[in-house]
């Protein structure tokens, strides 16, 4: 993998080399990688998937890659499970027309609207060069792509890499990765964009809705009023957006960031009405490595923080947690770090990341290691992992994989 394919300035993916086998850190729990990318003639079939997963009506998995396609420019896929295992279909090939003006390097996860179409957001291409979002219409037996808003460069709002949300008039919102929520809403056929809030730094997460209607998301580097990071409310008020801060990441009497620094996942919450997101770091003893998983729980005057895990990276833990949570009914939490494991190690000793669930135990959360990854069955997770009926896991690994090159998987972790 070289440098130079990777952007510069997303600090989700990295540069990988190392080829081994990790051990597999509990016996219980089996992965399955359904689909190895690049297997098809330059990448036909896609290369690097980043972003979460998305369920349709019928079962069928959908992702994005960041690279391969027909064009090179990045895929839209969907994953089909039959009798014979699973079908991967590339929906969609990124850089298809001149100088991409379609889009190139989708990046985050899907949306899906009540009529199928599927919203997403590139972090290049576009007419500007700067990223789109876009739309993916079902159109006889595939789908056609319209892009619905380019976005220019700086100092304008520019390279959206986390997707969008939608809300129920359909408005789309999320974030750019120079500083900026933004909302699109449709018009007479035409998007308009609008600038909600800056965050204050450089922000790869995405932004959720509550039940409620209000929009949460995290900043994080901002050197100035809240050089830790925070999670940051946007609520409807009188036709714009007023904007409340639940939760600043301070540092403790000792001079650290003990709750943790950098927050980088999109939040995500449970049926209760609780935020669940993740940090970056956890540079409480000094170092930056590690992060942390935390919860938000709404109170009557501020919200109330617990500390669910603090990732170390030693002893087959996880180390790096870069996409977002997921909450079970039961209250379980389940997520990936893209770095740690235990055995042998990708990358001169890191590890090749994790699947992990935090329980609930009375009144503190029990760290269980679902699955250590090892080249051949995925390496490198940078997004998080969701859910079906039965409780197993879907996801994605950035790299790794049997086909030539590992470059990425589409997996299954039963518990």
């Amino acid at each position: 993998m070289a440098w130079t394919r990777l952007s510069a300035r997303a600090v989700l993916l990295w540069i990988f080399s190392a080829v081994f086998v990790c051990s597999v850190a509990w016996s219980s729990p089996t992965e399955v990688v359904l689909y190895n990318f690049c297997q098809l003639g330059g990448c036909a079939d896609g290369d690097g998937p980043n972003g979460e997963l998305v369920f349709d009506a019928a079962g069928s998995l959908y992702g994005t890659t960041l690279y391969g396609g027909a064009k090179a420019g990045g895929t839209v896929f969907e994953l089909s499970s039959g009798q014979s295992g699973w079908t991967e279909t590339v929906l969609y090939s990124f850089c298809s027309l001149p100088s991409c003006t379609d889009g190139q390097t989708p990046s985050g996860p899907l949306t899906f609207d009540s009529l199928g179409n599927i919203y997403g957001t590139t972090e290049y291409g576009g007419e500007y060069g700067a990223g789109t979002v876009y739309e993916l219409s079902p159109s006889g037996s595939g789908r056609a792509e319209t892009v619905l808003y380019s976005f220019c460069p700086f100092p304008c709002i520019a390279n959206p890499i986390a997707g969008v949300t939608i809300d129920k008039s359909g408005n789309l919102f999320g974030p750019a990765y120079y500083d900026d929520i933004f909302e699109l809403s449709p018009s007479g056929g035409t998007w308009t964009e609008t600038t909600l809030y800056e965050v204050g730094d450089n922000t790869a997460a995405g932004v959720s809705f509550d039940a409620a209607g209000n929009l949460f998301g995290v900043g994080n580097w901002d050197g100035g009023t809240y050089p830790g990071g925070y999670v940051f409310e946007l609520s409807p008020s009188g036709g714009g957006w007023q904007l409340s801060v639940p939760y600043v990441f301070n540092k403790n009497k000792a001079g650290k960031y003990a709750d943790g620094y950098d927050p980088f996942s999109t939040p995500v919450f449970d049926k209760a009405g609780n935020l669940y997101a993740t940090t970056l770091y956890n540079p409480a003893d000094g170092s930056i490595v590690g992060g942390t998983a935390f919860k938000l729980t709404p109170g009557r005057k501020k919200w109330g923080f617990k500390l669910l895990h603090t990732f170390t990276g030693k002893k087959g833990d996880g180390d790096l947690p870069l996409g977002p949570l997921v909450v079970d009914g039961s209250g379980n939490v389940y997520g990936t770090t893209s770095y740690g494991g235990s055995g042998a190690s990708c990358d001169g000793g890191t590890g090749c990341g994790i699947v992990y669930e935090l329980s609930p135990t009375g009144g503190a959360y029990t760290e269980t290691i679902l699955w250590t990854f090892a080249w051949a069955n995925g390496a490198h997770p940078m997004s998080g992992v969701i859910l079906d009926k039965a409780g197993n896991l879907y996801g994605t690994t950035y790299l790794g994989g049997t086909a030539d090159g590992g470059n990425g998987t589409v997996f299954e972790v039963i518990p």
